[in-house]
């Protein structure tokens, strides 16, 4: 760029003050919008179809309830038999009883209140 000559003809005042005005006017007035009549039904026809809705209703977690309800029953029954001698009721033993006792509550709850 250095290397270009710089343009050192006088600038034509009326011109540049006539281009201003135009760009103004441009700049100033509103653009007219125009929307074609098919123009939603052929953005339409290039959207992909639909998936068809599955009405079969999945019960993942409703299951996964019951399976941690039975494993805690289970790991209940087995630290008894395990420590059937001790009196003592521990820790490991005190959570898996709130765990069965919350997922019991959670699940009697959410099934009176799904009706």
């Amino acid at each position: 760029m250095s290397d270009e000559l710089i343009n050192l003809q006088p600038v034509d005042k009326a011109a540049d003050d006539a281009l201003d005005q135009r760009v103004l006017r441009a700049l100033e007035s509103a653009p007219r919008i125009d929307i074609p009549d098919d123009f939603a039904a052929r953005i339409a026809r290039k959207l992909p179809a639909r998936r068809p809705v599955s009405l079969t209703p999945t019960h993942y977690g409703q299951n996964a309830v019951y399976l941690g309800m039975v494993l805690a029953l289970v790991m209940l029954i087995a630290m008894t038999i395990y420590n059937g001698r001790h009196a003592a009721f521990g820790l490991a033993e005190s959570l898996l009883l709130t765990v069965f006792i919350a997922l019991t509550v959670w699940l009697s709850v959410r099934r009176h209140s799904v009706g």
